[in-house]
């Protein structure tokens, strides 16, 4: 108890106090006690006060003459002037930071364009450059950031060190964790230990599909499932669902209007290989980023990605019509009213899927949330089916535009898309049960729930 009272004593005698400052002239710096006056810092930290005062008395003691609010006055003048010094010392650290994480900067964006290191010379000279006519007074800060091909190179391998060290640290605290897979089994599971991911927390994996990864011997995920039984795991907790992004794509393709998007690529590849330099047209191969019969080719899953290009098509058509005539190759499509219904059902169609598409794209979404996203476009487009059954086409702005005589065709379309999400989300609504536990416990039966969970939701 002595001991504890005597540390106690020691702590106090040790702490700096505020009105040392007007008695004394010191303020507390880092930690330690620095004199106003000639800048001097006390290191002994034992009876503070007694040392503070000795200090004082034996150098200073002619400030003693000062009272009340000259003394006050005073003391603010030699704050202001520790102050001035201060911030000479401060500015220059403060200038070093900045040119550093300037050089990071840098170094990142040189990384993420895949561009050569030795870039970051010519990056300099653009920046000094620059800073010469917009803040001459900054010139030589510019030139201070170093982005020599080397220093790139390292700050390059600084930060994919602090990211792997930081993804370890953060796998570390992971109850459980799943995969989106796109690559062979061993590659992934070197990338597991590599982070120190377990097999035991594993909760599930996203493929894309392909046989590769869904194959029943030799697929990725009957080589998982190999190995947790190979590891004592039950392989039948591991939820396996088919990408839902790719998904989504492959049920746009069951749309069959391919007479809309053969014209649509012809008349466009016609107009880029003879050179029009007109803006809209620009604006619209703008929209394709490159040769488009190319685009659709390589990547069709991506075509959802165009619907503004189908939009602008669609805007400019009486402008790709004349043009297309003044070449001598009329586009007989863009005169034919069942061609342009066809033309705006796609416009309409597309833009509603481009706009799930993002939906499903957006970040620190859960299963759940993307599979309610789904199934709010499923009864959408049960709606869109009756409805154009009906010829009601309100929903269908740009296809109203055209005013179809029938739209049973476009009610059938509605159908085939809708079976498609039918069938190819089948693997995430057989997890309906545990996704309404986890999305909504307090509307579930709890003769739905597992045994060891029904509490929970009382």
């Amino acid at each position: 108890m002595a001991t504890n009272k005597k540390r106690k004593v020691d702590e106090e005698c040790r702490a700096f106090q505020e009105k040392w400052e007007n008695d004394y002239l010191f303020v507390e710096v880092k930690g330690k006690p620095v004199c106003l006056v000639c800048r001097e810092a006390l290191s002994v930290m034992a009876n503070l006060e007694a040392n503070l005062e000795r200090h004082y008395s034996s150098k200073h003691a002619k400030l003693d003459e000062l009272k009340g609010q000259m003394r006050l006055d005073k003391v603010n003048v030699f704050r202001r002037s520790f102050g001035a010094q201060q911030a000479v010392f401060i500015r220059p650290q403060s200038d070093r930071d900045n040119t550093t994480h300037a050089s990071f900067v840098v170094s990142e964006l040189i990384a993420n364009k895949l561009m050569p290191h030795s870039e970051g010379e010519f990056v300099k000279e653009c920046l000094v450059a620059a800073a010469e006519l917009l803040t001459p007074d900054k010139v030589k800060l510019f030139q201070s950031v170093s982005l020599s091909r080397r220093t790139v190179s390292d700050r390059i391998t600084d930060m994919e060190q602090d990211i792997e060290k930081t993804l370890k640290d953060t796998a570390r605290d992971f109850q459980f964790f799943s995969l989106a897979c796109e690559d062979l089994f061993e590659q992934v599971v070197f990338a597991m230990n590599k982070f120190e991911l377990q097999f035991d927390k594993l909760s599930g994996l996203a493929t894309d599909g392909a046989p590769a990864m869904v194959g029943a011997q030799k697929g990725l995920t009957a080589l998982f499932k190999k190995e947790m039984s190979r590891l004592s795991l039950d392989p039948s907790e591991l939820v396996v669902c088919h990408c839902i992004i790719h998904q989504e794509n492959l049920c746009a393709q069951s749309l069959k209007l391919n007479n809309v998007m053969t014209t649509i690529v012809s008349t466009i590849n016609v107009i880029k290989s003879r050179g029009l330099n007109s803006r809209q047209f620009k604006e619209l191969l703008s929209e394709l980023e490159s040769e488009y019969g190319d685009l659709v080719y390589h990547c069709e899953v991506r075509w959802l990605s165009h619907g503004n290009m189908l939009t602008r098509f669609y805007s400019l058509r009486e402008e790709v019509k004349q043009f297309m005539e003044m070449k001598g190759k009329p586009v007989m499509e863009l005169s034919d009213n069942k061609w342009l219904c066809d033309l705006g059902f796609m416009v309409d169609i597309t833009k509603y899927l481009s706009e799930l598409n993002i939906k499903l794209q957006g970040p620190n979404q859960l299963l759940s949330s993307l599979q309610s996203h789904v199934k709010s476009f499923e009864a959408k487009l049960k709606l869109w089916q009756v409805q154009l059954e009906r010829g009601n086409t309100i929903h269908f702005p740009t296809l109203q535009e055209q005013k179809p005589a029938v739209t049973s065709e476009y009610a059938a379309e509605c159908a085939k898309l809708l079976q498609a999400f039918g069938e190819r989300f089948q693997d995430m609504k057989s997890k309906q049960r545990e996704l309404n536990i986890f999305a909504t416990p307090f509307n579930v039966e709890p003769a739905d729930v597992p045994d060891n969970l029904q509490h929970e939701i009382y």
